[in-house]
This record gives structure tokens, C-alpha cells and sequence, in this order.
């Protein structure tokens, strides 16, 4: 073919073209020994050409030609018997199943048996090997294939491959398998068109201006062609190397001893031996050139690096980066290398892929702002995406591969790391365990690690030495490697921390469980620490962990504060790294503590305390730390404690009242007296502009897919805190309805507690104050746990939002998203809620959360009495799911907690609250009409209370036992539920895995007795909205809960 038909050519083809037109092209470089230092020996295409026709007739006198693509395995080295098999099996009509040869023989038996394969060829070497793949298919027919020496030596006569393209496109050639990383390894059928529609990069377009980074890196041009490659080739990347870029591509391949396990050393020897332009290896590897001596000489020499197996750690990329070329390529044995574009040195870490291949980044995972790649495999993408051929009739194809986007740049996104390494804590919380793995993987001690917390409270991390170490050994490595531990830690949120003891050094008797490329199975290696594991999360080894912190108190002056604030310094950094450095008035909460080391501080503070006093010190629950969550005021606590026996008040309502009248005047002392205007801008009842704060949560998100429908909206602000809340939204507005038109959205970034909203930038805030009608401010921590002054950031931003509504031209009205937890309490007394503010401190469930949406009711209506802002309350009660059942109830962890509780007790709370919950699209519409009508027709102030009319708790007590039976095999009142888990003293991570109700205890106490009925005027509701919000049925409740991993 001249010129080639990129991305129409058949390797078998090609390369025996190649041996008539130019002979003498050097396909490999081989070593001629086991010792690179005995040098090396050329391969040229008329000697593959030469070594596929012998072969082709062996196999064909072997087993005869096949007619329907029967499957041969070949279990091989990667040396060049690899390559002239398959051709050989391609031109006598076969394909060639390709294992790893470091594959269980149960691994390759499998493999067999799904790809229907009876007959095995083998290098000789490998024999030992296929006596036990034999034992377990003794049917299948074997033989050892010929050596390289025989197959060069060789004088056959030619063997056509005929066939055009068109012909051959959709016909199987090789079959590869997955690594098994996440289980079985699956067969995954290769064919002509796979490897056409890869050349098919060579004519891929790039946009103006831009270079490719795809399939013509490895077209060299020069005589020099030469690239050290040590991927093997039952990996994808060594299949590509030998077939596309060594036979359709201009490269010559150099490769090292097959028996002999790849290194630097090695590759110094080799590039003595060999002029190398390039190189493609692991991380490993790289790393190891910067510690030797001639390493970055040697790096210095290339054109480019490239590598595969495993991510390369940032610190190395980056040196590397300075040296010499680097690029990063991704791909998978179903999608091959996928085509990109070239970047800038110091963004190698990324990737921009070619715009001209048919992809999308989904948004995966708004918590963590991370993007699945999506490629798309229909009939138009055949000639450029091998995963068209190679996984037919699957459109889109989602890769599970997770990225997070550059935070400047477009279209450049760093990889995350896979949707199946991504742990999943009992919280629900993600986290992705790479970076963590990586950054202590960074010790040279280490020669594997892996972060375990599936389904668990907390993380665990196991660690694999490259060295065999007694008890001693282990212990002096752990001790010495926990600063780099507590410096992964320092980017991990929260539960995903590794906590001191929760770390354990692997045995040299079970070494990490590996894939055929060296990469850890994750599965199969927590599999064989199980029971390490397992102690690690029980009560005992809670014991272990526990502290003694040494306080000595003064004759004379008896425990001075600074030293007591020391002594607490000291216990909670041991749970809680941060508070080694945080300041004196911070809030913990603030920084990341979270609920399992605030019960981890507790147990070892009351411990160090009890130590110290003859008094009780049972006073002492996570509750004191909620209330008092700083340095500061912790140690006041427990100076009163230690030098007057002084125990903090009880939670009696004076203390309660006396914390929210605080709060209250704290936030209206400086609102303004009199109206800021003699009236504003009147609103177009069919042109109105909206502001949403909290667009992309669950409400948030209904709320917007209505508003995008309704005509009388013409803009929407979307205000945010995250800068993916564009792509967050895209996705989750696609799953309510596919067909929204999101034209009439504008998304500004700001920061919840930051002065004047912490907009970006002033002329984004300028734009609301002239433009916006309205403001909806649904945004707020759902945390029953927290105390109310944790809830200050989320308070700051009420005030000022007051200060833009009186700033702005349009008056704006705040629509305030509030929660009947603000006046459950004066609920729960047996009065009824009016639709309008209710003044009594004690109205509140006795919650930070309901407190703190108190305060900001009262906030907003004095500022409409002083100042005449106009402002609607909305107090939503439990949102549910969907009334049609058609997406996922958002996890609502107070009832998820209960149910899960209640399975591992065996009983089940009743009476608890009444059920009296609203369908979210409900919720959406009731806002929607509050925003829309309260716009056009405005009221002063305005209240509405959003529930639905109440049934008996006994309701989802049906329910629940309709879908989780084991939950209710016992009905027991809410007060014995309690005190079962008040028997938990000092929980450990298993018992708080098994009991969550454990970490919201003080929210189920503060319910009491439970309450059969509550009432809630709701006509001002059912006006504005025209809806008669119906009772939750049995049915709606259970279609909700199965929506839940319970």
C-alpha cells in the first residue's frame, strides 16, 4: 500500500509488504544471552516475516486451518515468539487467547473455558505450567512451540494472509483478559478492526495550533528507531508496542532478557549496549534512575519517557519532567491508549484527550468533584475506537476511570484513580486511597501499600516491607514511618484518616496478592489479612490504643491552665492529627473532626481525667466536646472541673434558652431601623431572576429542574461552593429529566461565612445586588451532632444576606430554606405550629442544627421589622423520595442509621416521630410557588410549614419489616432502644460500624419518649402551592428504602 491506508491496514499484511519493500528495517533488538554485556542481535521484518510463514505451516500441520476463529492459548515469555505466534495463528484462521503466565493455572483454566479454547501451545520453558492446566482440562491438546533459533532459521515457503480489510475488519484475532485486580480476570476479544481503528490515530485530527500526543509518538523518524520496552505481551501495552508501533508504526523495539526481572541497573546495561530513543516502563523503574548515579545522564539522552502498570508519584514526575519528555498515557485493555493531546512539561500529570474522539467527562462524584471518562461507541466511531471492536454493541462505553479536573486550565484532568479502588467508608463517605498509598509508598522500605476501609468506620492501612522483619523490625518500621503517615494524612478528609494503631506490617508469609503487571489485588490481599484486620476494628485492640498523658499539678498553685491545655492538646491530637496546630479559639469541627474521634477523645480523656480526681468524671460524653469545640474553651471546662470539682451546667433549658437569645442578639444588634428604600424596583411577574445558594444537593437540585421550566424564571444565579457545580448539576438535571434546557444558568462560586458571600470576584456580587428578585438560601451543615456555635458560618451568611437585600435595586426577597426541627420542641409539647415565627428559645429540638435555623428565623424577621426586607420562611419537615419512585432517596442518616441499628440489635423503636414526610418533587413544587408567587404578589414576612398529613411511626415500622425483616423481630419503646446502646461503653470502630445510631446518640435521647402526634397548620402551604400534601403510604416507603444499601 503506498501511501498506507492509516487506519485500514492488517498487521499479517503489512509486515510481509515490509519484508519485500525493505528488508532490512530492524523490527526488535534481542540480546543474544541472558547477559546484555554479550550485546545484541538485530531482527529485521524479512526475519519475522520468515518466522510467522514457519509457524504458520506448523501450526496448520498441528492442528489443521480453522474456519471459525477457534482459540489457541499461548502461554509464552515476552520475547519475540510472542508476536510471531499470533501472526502465525491469525493467518491459519485462529485467535490467540494471551494469559499471564504468572496466572494460577484455576485462572487460566477459567479463561479457557470462556473463550472455549482445547488447544495449548507454550515456550518450552514454561512447560511446568501446563501439567497442572492439564489436570484440570485433561481434554486440551498441547505442544511447546519451536525455539526462535529454529523459527530463524528456517526456509519456509510463503504464507498468504489474502483477505482485504473489509474482509478481515470484524474477524477475532488475540484475546487479552483485564487484570483481575477486582476478581476473575474477563476475556476481552481483540480483532482486525481494534488495531485499524488505533492506527487510525495516525490521521485523528488536532485542533489548530496543537500537537498529538497518540500513536505517531511511536513513528520515529531518523534511522535510529529505537525504544526499550519492558511491558510484557499479555499486557496491552506490550501488544500494541509488538503489533501496531514495531509493524504499522516506525519503531524498533529493544528489548531485555525474558528470564531476567527489569531494573535500572538492567536498563543502564542496556543502553550501553543499544542507542535508545525512548523508553516505556513502571514507575518503579523510573524511580530508581534518579537514585542511581547516571540516571538522569541516562534520561538526558532520550527523546521522551513513557510509562505503564501504575501511576508515577508526583514528586518523581515532576523531577523527571525537568530532565526530559514525559508522557502520560491512559487506556485499558478495552479502549487501548486513548488519543491525546500534547501539553506543557509541567502538566504532565494530566491529560487532554484529542476533542475529535467522541468522549465526555461525566461528573461521578460531586463530594469529591471527580469526572468518569465516557467513551462513545457507535457506528461513526468505529475507524477511530477500538472499544467499538472490542466490546460490541456496549454504547456508551464508562471506563471507570475517575478524574479531577486541572483548576485553571480546561480540558486538562488528572487521574483520580478507578470507580472500584474507590473505598466507601460505613459513613458513605468516598475517598480515593492512591494518593495515600502512593505518598508512603514513597519510603524505599515498601514494597507495597494498601489503604482498607470498604464498609468500614475508619481506615486501616497495610503495609508490605520489601525486607523480612522480626517483631522488633516491624515495629521500629512503623514507628519511624507514622510522620510520613500523618503527612498522607494531611489530604485525606476526615474517617479516611489513618489513626496511630490502625496500621498494620504484612507477613513475608503472605505477601500482597499480584496481577501478571505487578499491580496489587486489592480483594484478594485484604482477604488474606482478614483476621488482622478484623482485631484492628475490635474492642481489644481499642484497649491498645488508648493513652496516658502525664498531668502534674502545682503544691502551691495546684493544675495550672496552661499545662491542662497541654494535657488536652496532647489527647486529641493523638485521635485528631490537626489539633497538634490549631489555634486557640478554632473549632475542631471546623477542621474535619468528626464523630469516631470525637468518641475515641472522650473514652481517652475521661480515662487520663479519672486518673487524676476521686470524682466522677461519667459527665464526660461526646456531647461535651460538641458544646465546647475549642482549645480554649475545653480547658476552661476542665480547670473548673480539676480545681472546684465544678461539673458543666446539664443541658437545662435555661442554658439551651440562654444560648439561642445569645446567638439572636448577636446577629441583629447591627441590622438597620428603618426601610432602606421607599420601594424598590417592581418585579415582572414574567421575567423574574433568581439566586439560588445550594443549587446542586438533593432539594436543591428538584428545585432548579422546576425552575428551568417555568416560564416566569428568565435567569437563574446558581451560588455555590464548589467549582464543579456546573458539571455536578449537568448530571444530576440529566437524571431528573434529559431533555432541560440549561441556557437560562449562571454559576458564581462563593464561600459560605466569608465576608459578603465571598463571591469570586465583586462584580459577580454586583450583579445580584442589581439584577436578582429573589434569593433562595438553601445551604446549611446537616450535622444533629454539632452545637449551635458550629453553626456561626451558616449564621454569617443570613446576615449578609440581609446586607445585600437592603443594598439591592430589586428589593430582594430571601427565601429562606428552614426545617420544622426549629419549633419541634414547642411541637412535641402538644401545641400547634402556626405559619409564622415562633419567639420561644425552646421551640427548637434540642439540636444545634434545629437551634441554629431558629436563630436565622428570627434573624430574617427582625430584619424585615427594622429594615422592611421582604422575606419567606419555608420549613421543610423529613424530605423523602420521589412520589413516582423514579430516583435514589437521598441518604437521610438519622433514619438510615435507625434501621441499620436496629438490625444488629434486633429491635426495633416505636413510637418515634409521626411520619409525616414529603416527596421531594413535592418539596421542589412548594418552593418553586414560593419563589413565583411570593415575586409577583409580595407579603411583608411569610411562613409555611411543609409536611405531609402525619401517620403513625407504625407505618415505616411496616415497611421496614416488608424489606429489612431482621430489623423489627422486636418492638421495643424509644427510651429501651436508647439504653441498649448506652450499654456500649468506649465503642470501638466495629461496635460503631454495626451500631451508627452510636454517633447521633444525643439526637435520639433528646427525643425522649418518642411522640405519637404533632400538629402543623399548613393552610398558608397548600394556598401557595395548590397542593394537598397526602399521607406516605406503606408502599411509597418501601420503593424509598430500597433505594438504600441497608
Amino acid at each position: 500500500m503506498v501511501p498506507p491506508f492509516y487506519g485500514r491496514r492488517l498487521v499479517p499484511q503489512v509486515l510481509d509488504e515490509l519484508a519485500v519493500t525493505d528488508p532490512q528495517r530492524v523490527y526488535a533488538a534481542i540480546p543474544r544471552t541472558a547477559d546484555v554485556k554479550d550485546g545484541y542481535q538485530d531482527i529485521t521484518v524479512a526475519d519475522l516475516a520468515r518466522c510467522v510463514n514457519f509457524t504458520s505451516k506448523w501450526i496448520e500441520e498441528k492442528f489443521g486451518t480453522s474456519s471459525n476463529f477457534e482459540t489457541i492459548t499461548y502461554i509464552g515469555l515476552s520475547d519475540l515468539r510472542s508476536i510471531v505466534t499470533l501472526l502465525a495463528a491469525i493467518k491459519t484462521g485462529y485467535k490467540l487467547l494471551i494469559p499471564s503466565p504468572r496466572n494460577p493455572a484455576s485462572v487460566n483454566y477459567h479463561l479457557m473455558t470462556q473463550t472455549g479454547s482445547g488447544k495449548v501451545l507454550y515456550a518450552a520453558e514454561l512447560e511446568p505450567l501446563i501439567q497442572p492446566l492439564k489436570t484440570l482440562l485433561p481434554t486440551a491438546i498441547s505442544d511447546a512451540v519451536p525455539s526462535l533459533q529454529v523459527m530463524l532459521e528456517s526456509k519456509p515457503e510463503p504464507y498468504h494472509y489474502r483477505k482485504t480489510f473489509e474482509e478481515a475488519r470484524y474477524n477475532p484475532i488475540a484475546v487479552l483478559h483485564s487484570s483481575g485486580s477486582t476478581g476473575l480476570p474477563k476475556p476481552i476479544t481483540i480483532t482486525n478492526g481494534s488495531i485499524a481503528a488505533h492506527d487510525g490515530d495516525l490521521i485523528l485530527p488536532a485542533p489548530a495550533g496543537r500537537k498529538k500526543q497518540d500513536t505517531s509518538l511511536f513513528t520515529l523518524s531518523r534511522e535510529n528507531r529505537r525504544l526499550y520496552l519492558i511491558l510484557p505481551f499479555f499486557h496491552l501495552g506490550g501488544f500494541i508496542f509488538f503489533t501496531d508501533y514495531a509493524i504499522l508504526g516506525n519503531l524498533t523495539l529493544v528489548l531485555g532478557p525474558a528470564h531476567v526481572a527489569p531494573d535500572a541497573l538492567l536498563l543502564r546495561e542496556v543502553a550501553e549496549q543499544q542507542p535508545l530513543r525512548a523508553i516505556m516502563v513502571v514507575p518503579a523503574i523510573i524511580e530508581q534512575l534518579l537514585h542511581d548515579p547516571k540516571g538522569e545522564d541516562l534520561l538526558k539522552s532520550l527523546d521522551f519517557v513513557t510509562c505503564a502498570g501504575a501511576p508515577l508519584s508526583a514528586s518523581v514526575g515532576d523531577r523527571v519532567a525537568r530532565i526530559v519528555r514525559l508522557c502520560n498515557f491512559i487506556g485499558s485493555t478495552e479502549t487501548f491508549p486513548l488519543p491525546e493531546l500534547q501539553k506543557a512539561p509541567d502538566d504532565w500529570q494530566y491529560h487532554e484527550f484529542n476533542p475529535y474522539l467522541k468522549h465526555e467527562m461525566q461528573l461521578y462524584d460531586e463530594s469529591t468533584e471527580t469526572f468518569e471518562l465516557v467513551i462513545h461507541a457507535d457506528d461513526t466511531t468505529q475507524d477511530q475506537a477500538p472499544v467499538y471492536h472490542n466490546l460490541p454493541g456496549v454504547n456508551p462505553f464508562y471506563t471507570r476511570d475517575l478524574f479531577t479536573k486541572h483548576p485553571t486550565k480546561p480540558n486538562l484532568y488528572k487521574y483520580y484513580g478507578r470507580r472500584d479502588d474507590i473505598l466507601v467508608l460505613a459513613n458513605g463517605e468516598k475517598m480515593n486511597p492512591i494518593p495515600l498509598e502512593q505518598h508512603v509508598q514513597g519510603d524505599s522500605r515498601l514494597k507495597g501499600v494498601l489503604l482498607i476501609g470498604n464498609g468500614r468506620i475508619q481506615t486501616n492501612l497495610l503495609l508490605e516491607p520489601n525486607e523480612r522483619l522480626d517483631e522488633v523490625g516491624k515495629l521500629h518500621l512503623l514507628q519511624s514511618l507514622w510522620p510520613r503517615i500523618e503527612q498522607a494524612n494531611a489530604n485525606v478528609p476526615g474517617q479516611g484518616r489513618v489513626r496511630r494503631g490502625m496500621v498494620i506490617c504484612a507477613s513475608p508469609d503472605k505477601p500482597f496478592a499480584r496481577t501478571g503487571k505487578g499491580t496489587i489485588i486489592r480483594k484478594l490481599t485484604e482477604k488474606a489479612y482478614e483476621d488482622e484486620i478484623d482485631y484492628l476494628y475490635s474492642a481489644a485492640s481499642l484497649q491498645d490504643r488508648f493513652i496516658d498523658v502525664n498531668l502534674k499539678s502545682s503544691p502551691a498553685t495546684g493544675y495550672e491552665p496552661a499545662a491542662i491545655n497541654r494535657f488536652l492538646r496532647q489527647i486529641i491530637t493523638a485521635s485528631f492529627p490537626a489539633a497538634s496546630t490549631i489555634g486557640e479559639t478554632e473549632d475542631f469541627f471546623a477542621h474535619g473532626l468528626d464523630s469516631i474521634q470525637t468518641l475515641e477523645i472522650t473514652a481517652n480523656l475521661k480515662r487520663n481525667l479519672q486518673a487524676l480526681t476521686p470524682n466522677s468524671v461519667t459527665w464526660i460524653k461526646p456531647r461535651i466536646i460538641f458544646q465546647h469545640s475549642t482549645l480554649d474553651s475545653l480547658t476552661k471546662v476542665l480547670v473548673n472541673f480539676l480545681t472546684g470539682a465544678v461539673v458543666p451546667l446539664e443541658d437545662s433549658q435555661k442554658v439551651r434558652a440562654n444560648a439561642v437569645e445569645d446567638a439572636v442578639a448577636r446577629y441583629v444588634k447591627d441590622l438597620p431601623v428603618s426601610p432602606p428604600h421607599v420601594a424598590g424596583v417592581g418585579v415582572d411577574a414574567a421575567n423574574i431572576i433568581v439566586a439560588v445558594i445550594g443549587s446542586t444537593g438533593y432539594v436543591g437540585t428538584h428545585l432548579l429542574a422546576n425552575l428551568l421550566k417555568n416560564s416566569a424564571i428568565s435567569h437563574i444565579y446558581c451560588l455555590d461552593r464548589g467549582s464543579d457545580a456546573p458539571a455536578r448539576l449537568a448530571t444530576s438535571l440529566k437524571e431528573i429529566d434529559k431533555d432541560l434546557d440549561t441556557s437560562k444558568l449562571t454559576f458564581f462560586k462563593i464561600k459560605i461565612g466569608a465576608p459578603s458571600l465571598g463571591f469570586e470576584q465583586d462584580q459577580h456580587y454586583q450583579k445580584i445586588v442589581s439584577e436578582v428578585d429573589v434569593v433562595l438560601y438553601n445551604s446549611w451543615r446537616l450535622d444533629f451532632g454539632l452545637a449551635l456555635h458550629s453553626f456561626d458560618p451558616f449564621l454569617r451568611t443570613t446576615s449578609d444576606l440581609i446586607k445585600l437585600s437592603v443594598a439591592s435595586q430589586r428589593n430582594i426577597r430571601i427565601v429562606f430554606v428552614s426545617s420544622m426541627s426549629s419549633v419541634e420542641g414547642y411541637a412535641f409539647s402538644g401545641s400547634t405550629v402556626p405559619e409564622a415565627l415562633v419567639t420561644d428559645p425552646l421551640a427548637a429540638l434540642n439540636t444545634g442544627y434545629g437551634q441554629s435555623k431558629l436563630v436565622a428565623e428570627r434573624i430574617l424577621v427582625t430584619a424585615n421589622q427594622r429594615a422592611g426586607v421582604p422575606v419567606s420562611i419555608v420549613r421543610l419537615g423529613q424530605v423523602g423520595g420521589s412520589s413516582r419512585g423514579n430516583c435514589v432517596w437521598a441518604d437521610q442518616p438519622w433514619i438510615s442509621a435507625l434501621i441499620r441499628t436496629s438490625k444488629a440489635l434486633g429491635s426495633f423503636p416505636n413510637p418515634v416521630v409521626p411520619i409525616d414526610w414529603v416527596p421531594v418533587d413535592s418539596v421542589a413544587t412548594v418552593l418553586e410557588s414560593v419563589i413565583v408567587k411570593s415575586a409577583s404578589f409580595p407579603q411583608p414576612c411569610e411562613v409555611f410549614n411543609v409536611v405531609s398529613e402525619p401517620q403513625s411511626w407504625k407505618v415505616l415500622v411496616e415497611a421496614v419489616r416488608e424489606s429489612e425483616p431482621a430489623a423489627v423481630s422486636e418492638i421495643v419503646s424509644l427510651q429501651d432502644w436508647v439504653h441498649k446502646l448506652l450499654r456500649v461503653s468506649n465503642p470501638s470502630s466495629a461496635d460503631i460500624q454495626k451500631l451508627p445510631a452510636l454517633r447521633m446518640l444525643d439526637f435520639y435521647q433528646g427525643l425522649g419518649s418518642g411522640c405519637e402526634s404533632v400538629n402543623y397548620a399548613t393552610e398558608h402551604t397548600k394556598v401557595i402551592s395548590g397542593l394537598d400534601l397526602a399521607p406516605v403510604d406503606r408502599a411509597l416507603l418501601v420503593s424509598w428504602l430500597k433505594t438504600w444499601n441497608l
